[in-house]
This record gives C-alpha cells, sequence and structure tokens, in this order.
C-alpha cells in the first residue's frame, strides 16, 4: 500500500477541480494496485519534502515493516553497503544536478533481518518546467541470485580446465576468454579479445572456417561438436576438440566456444595406428632393406621429424652403415658408412642400452664431443634407441629433427616400441633365412649320406657267399653310420668333438667289461665328412677285434689315443692299440672292412692309415693334417 506524499500533478490543467480530483484518485489507484501486485520493491521520494514512499514488498522482500522505514532518502541511503554508499549517493548528485532524468546504479542493500542483498536500482527523475528535479519514481529489483550465478559462472569461466572464449557471430570477433584458452593457444589476452577468431585457423583449413562462419552470421542456433586444428601464436599446429553453443535471445545473438587440447590425445592414436600398422606391414616383408625402409618410414610420419632412419653396427669394424632413411621433404639419401668414433659420447652411452632423447645438442654437455657434427649435418635434436643382440650394439633406430625439440616420455617409449617390432622383423628374415640355409644343408647332407648308404651296401654285399653275415655287417655299419650323425645333429653345425665320434662308434661293441675302452686326448671339434669316415673305421677295428682280436678275450683291452703335433700343419696322430687278445696275423684276403679301414678316413681327410699286426695285438695308426680332420668347420 502505498503512502501518499506531496501531490504535484501536470495532467489535470484545464479541467474542472472535480474532474481533476476523480483523475487524480483515478490514477493513485492504478498506481496502488501495480505498486501492490509486483515483487519488487517500487519506490517514490518527493525531493521538495525528501520523503520516500515505498510499497509492501519493501517488507516481504527485504523484512523491513513500515514501522521500521524513515520518511525520508537518509534511511535508504543508510541502508546501503557502506563500501557502495559513496557511489551511489555520486550517481545521484550526477543525475540531479545534470539534465538526465534517468539513473540506475547496482548495489548492496541491507535487508531486516540482517545481511545484503544484491540489487539493480533504477530511478526516473521528474522535472518542473524551469528543470528543478521534483520527483523520482524507481524500482529495486533483486539481483542476488543473478548475482550469485554470475559469480559462479565467471568461477566456471576463470578456473575451467578447458579453453573458452565468448563471441559476436556475426563478425566472430572474440568479446572474452578465460586463461586456459590463452595457455591453449599461447597468446595474452590483449592478442585474442577484439580481434577476430580466424586468424587461429590454418590457412589450409580456410574453407572449413568459412562454411562455420557463414551460418554463425545467419543467426542460426548451433550445438556443434567437432574437432578442428588451431595454429598457436608460436605457429605449432594443435588439435582441440570444439563445443560450439550459438543463439539468439530478443535481437542479440549469444555464442560460445569451448575449446579443448587434444594433440596429445590424437598423437597417442596415430601412435597405436602406426604400431598396429608397422606390424601387419612387416609380417609381409621378405627383406632386411624393406623392413629398415618401412620402419623409418612411419617413425618419421607418425613423430613429425625432419629425418628417421636403421643405422647396422660393425663394432669390430668400428662403423655404422645408414643403409636406408626417410626424409620430411621426401629426398632420398643415399647409403652412408661412418666412422662410430666420429660419435664417442652417443656410442658409449647406445652401447650402455641407454636411449639417447636429446633436446638441443646445442645445449647438451653430455655430448659435447659430437654435437658440433650433428648440428654441421642439420640435426638440433635427436632420439636414438639402442639394438641390442646379447648385449652388443648391432643397430641403431633415429630420428631427427632440424630444430630444438623437447621429447616427451610417450614419444620416447614410442621409438622404443618401433625399434622392439623393427628388431622382431629383422630377426624373422634372419631367422627364414637360416632356415633355408639349413633345408639347403639337409638336402645336401641327405643326398651325401644315402650316397654312403648306397656305396656301404654295394660294398659289404659284394662277392659274399654267407647273406646272414653279410646282413649283420650291413646292418652294423649303418647303425654306426646312423650313431655318427646323431653326434653331428646334436650341435648347431655340422660337426662334433672327436671323442663323442669315438664314444659312439664303440658303443655297438662295449660289454661293460671293466677297462675295456680307454680313450685319451685333447679336446679336438672335427668336421661331419671326417666324423662319419672315423666313425666307420673305429666300427669296423672294433668288429675285428671282437671276431679276431683283444675284445674276443674277457680279458681284452683297446686304447685310443690322439694328440695333435705343433708344426707347419698342426698334425693329429691317432692310435689304435690293442692287447690282451689273441696273437693276430696278417689277413689273407682283404674284403670291404680291410678296405674301409685303409681308406676311408685317409681320403676323407688327406691322411695316411697303416695297420700294424703286433704280437699283443693290432695297432692301427692316423696320421693326417688337422686341416683336415676339421674340413667343413
Amino acid at each position: 500500500m502505498l503512502a501518499r506524499a506531496g501531490e504535484t500533478r501536470d495532467g489535470a490543467e484545464g479541467v474542472g477541480d472535480g474532474e481533476a480530483s476523480s483523475a487524480r484518485r483515478s490514477t493513485d489507484e492504478r498506481y496502488r494496485l501495480v505498486a501492490k501486485a509486483t515483487n519488487d520493491v517500487v519506490w517514490d521520494w518527493d525531493l521538495e519534502h525528501d520523503t520516500v514512499v515505498w510499497n509492501e514488498a519493501l517488507e516481504t522482500s527485504y523484512g523491513w515493516p513500515p514501522a521500521h522505514v524513515g520518511p525520508g532518502a537518509a534511511w535508504w541511503l543508510g541502508n546501503i553497503h557502506p563500501d557502495d554508499r559513496a557511489a551511489v549517493s555520486a550517481g545521484l548528485n550526477v543525475v540531479l544536478e545534470g539534465d538526465s532524468h534517468l539513473w540506475s546504479h547496482q548495489y548492496r542493500f541491507l535487508k531486516g533481518g540482517g545481511g545484503y542483498a544484491d540489487v539493480l536500482d533504477r530511478g526516473y527523475l521528474v522535472r518542473a518546467a524551469s528543470g528543478t528535479p521534483l520527483r523520482m519514481v524507481g524500482a529495486m529489483l533483486d539481483v542476488t541470485m543473478r548475482t550469485q550465478l554470475e559469480a559462479q559462472f565467471r568461477a566456471v569461466f576463470e578456473g575451467a580446465n578447458i579453453g573458452i572464449v565468448q563471441f559476436d557471430p556475426r563478425s566472430v570477433l572474440a568479446l572474452r576468454v578465460n586463461a586456459k584458452l590463452c595457455e591453449i593457444w599461447g597468446a595474452p589476452e590483449s592478442e585474442i579479445v577484439g580481434c577476430s577468431l580466424a586468424q587461429w585457423t590454418p590457412a589450409e583449413d580456410a574453407g572449413e572456417r568459412e562454411a562455420l562462419h557463414r551460418r554463425l552470421a545467419t543467426g542460426e542456433t548451433l550445438q556443434d561438436r567437432f574437432e578442428k586444428r588451431y595454429r598457436r601464436r608460436d605457429g605449432r599446429l594443435i588439435w582441440a576438440r570444439v563445443n560450439l553453443v550459438s543463439q539468439t535471445l530478443g535481437d542479440e545473438v549469444h555464442a560460445m566456444a569451448m575449446i579443448e587440447d587434444i594433440t596429445e590425445e590424437r598423437r597417442a592414436d596415430a601412435r597405436r595406428d602406426a604400431l598396429l600398422s608397422l606390424g601387419d606391414r612387416l609380417r609381409e616383408l621378405r627383406s632386411n632393406a624393406d623392413v629398415v625402409a618401412m620402419t623409418a618410414e612411419i617413425l618419421g610420419r607418425t613423430l613429425g621429424t625432419t629425418r628417421a632412419g636403421y643405422g647396422m653396427v660393425d663394432l669390430p669394424a668400428g662403423l655404422v652403415t645408414v643403409a636406408h632413411s626417410w626424409s620430411s621433404d621426401g629426398q632420398t639419401s643415399p647409403s652412408r658408412t661412418l666412422p662410430l668414433d666420429e660419435y664417442p659420447a652417443s656410442v658409449a652411452s647406445l652401447r650402455r642400452g641407454e636411449v639417447l632423447a636429446v633436446a638441443d645438442l646445442a645445449s647438451a654437455p653430455e655430448l659435447d664431443s659430437d654435437a658440433a657434427l650433428y648440428i654441421a649435418q642439420g640435426v638440433r635434436a635427436v632420439i636414438s634407441v639402442p639394438l641390442l643382440q646379447r648385449g652388443r650394439l648391432v643397430g641403431v633406430l633415429y630420428a631427427t629433427e632440424a630444430s630444438p625439440r623437447a621429447w616427451t616420455q610417450t614419444e620416447v617409449d614410442f621409438v622404443r616400441d618401433v625399434a622392439e617390432r623393427a628388431w622382431s622383423g629383422l630377426t624373422r628374415i634372419e631367422a627364414d633365412e637360416q632356415q633355408r640355409i639349413l633345408n639347403r644343408e639337409l638336402s645336401h647332407r641327405m643326398k651325401n649320406t644315402l650316397a654312403m648308404v648306397q656305396a656301404i651296401a654295394s660294398q659289404s654285399l659284394r662277392n659274399v657267399t654267407d647273406i646272414e653275415a653279410a646282413k649283420h655287417a650291413l646292418a652294423e655299419r649303418l647303425i654306426a653310420l646312423g650313431k655318427a650323425h646323431d653326434i653331428l645333429l646334436t650341435g648347431q653345425r655340422e660337426s662334433a668333438e672327436i671323442a663323442a665320434v669315438l664314444t659312439s662308434a664303440l658303443s655297438l661293441h662295449d660289454d661293460q667289461q671293466p677297462g675295456r675302452f680307454h680313450l685319451s686326448g685333447p679336446d679336438i671339434v672335427i668336421g661331419s665328412k671326417a666324423a662319419l669316415s672315423l666313425a666307420l673305421m673305429v666300427h669296423e677295428l672294433a668288429t675285428n677285434a671282437a671276431k679276431y682280436g683283444a675284445l674276443s678275450r674277457p680279458d681284452g683291452r683297446v686304447t685310443v689315443a690322439w694328440s695333435v703335433a705343433a708344426d707347419e700343419d698342426d698334425t693329429i696322430h691317432l692310435t689304435w692299440s690293442e692287447r690282451g687278445g689273441p696273437p693276430v696275423h696278417p689277413p689273407t684276403r682283404k674284403g670291404f672292412g680291410s678296405r674301409l679301414i685303409e681308406r676311408g678316413l685317409a681320403g676323407a681327410v688327406g691322411g695316411e692309415v697303416s695297420l700294424a699286426y703286433e704280437p699283443d695285438g693290432l695297432v692301427c695308426r692316423v696320421t693326417a693334417p688337422l686341416s683336415g680332420f676339421q674340413g667343413g668347420l
């Protein structure tokens, strides 16, 4: 209910007193009803008598009953927050002393129950014909909630971990940005606000940018989510996820974009896809050159470096050969072989299995001895991963940059993963090649073995009179041959220890009598051809000894001794000697066995074999160059 102050009305001039009073009552009634119906405080300040009339909302909204309300403006101004009071008074004086009719101010107003409300107060000044202020009528709007929301919005806006920009969708000029956006674009607020957002889009994406700007300029309501590139102030390209909201409110169009830097996320995706692609493609390649070329290309493209490549290290020769390298400019670099001693610090680190990740060679004290050579070749940043085989440096996978670059740990891990896959590809190809060699060797060995079996069978069965004895002899010879092959196949090469060959050949005749055989001599590895011939010769000697010599008696003994004379040819001397058997005599007829003893081994190793029928038993002496026994190693 409005209390009436001094009445000054201009609208009744020229109307009778009764009619004027009736008009005034009608106007006052409408005024009272409007003031009663609103939740906003309406006030009427009579400047001539300094009285202020308030509507009922002063009590219902702010807790001030009429008994506590002063008659003039002093009470009102006294309940304004002390920090805001001077500004309100100054603003009022400007309107009252000037020629304006409108006044507006936001301030904090004390509530009857304590505490302050944020209010937006607006008044209209009524002047006399002479310009003298007579009356000001106003409304006080409680904006506490709005102020709190604005404060919360400001806190979220400024403290958000994503970039936020408010902009004019028609001109695409930035109106407001937060600190995170400045960080993402690497520019101060002064270089963003008031400037076109177009400057942050790379030229190659201009078509996509212009299409979006045309949609914004029409006032179309947008709520889009997309990924796009931006070019930072330092020229570096980044990827961002953008949430764009644009809507029309009345005659105004509002737009805001929330921008999240996803550059590392995109790079992680690219690295993962590159590793999958590399693994798939390496399985299809069949040469080391192809593996190296593919690895270098995928590494360089994914990291976006200037160069990438693989170097094969030959430590005994002190050389590294870069056969294939990739360059971002598409230029093919020729194969190069460089001395390792030109990069002493780098090589020392790589030989220890350490990854080199240098951001700037111009300021890397640990590589002082190498830096000048790197820089002369156009390299300022380098990342190198060593490839070790049984602890020995055999290769280096590298990527280089023409300008300084800080390598992240994820990039280092990526290069390490690429190196592991490349090494797996190289070892697979090497294993395949070794398998092909082994298959060829196996085929060759089988042919030789079959030829030897054919010769043994042919000679064993030639001119036989006792088929059963011939079959038995042939079977034992083939068994001896098979045992010799077993010895050869236990190693990775076609070679065997001479003692193992002898033991295997004698095993068919070992009746477990103590001291039946005695072997002595140094460890000597012999080739496959010598091993097979020696095994067959010893088998024949043991067979003859079992039939006619020392092994035919329980107390008979056989000694096999060998030694190497350090002469010009490093000659092997091997002696088979029997004792404890019956007296022996030279055979009246020589069969295949005798010929095998006398000629088989001699022909295989290029030496001499002699038989002596001495009183104590048979003695067989073999003299041959060590190189003959080790032929084929």
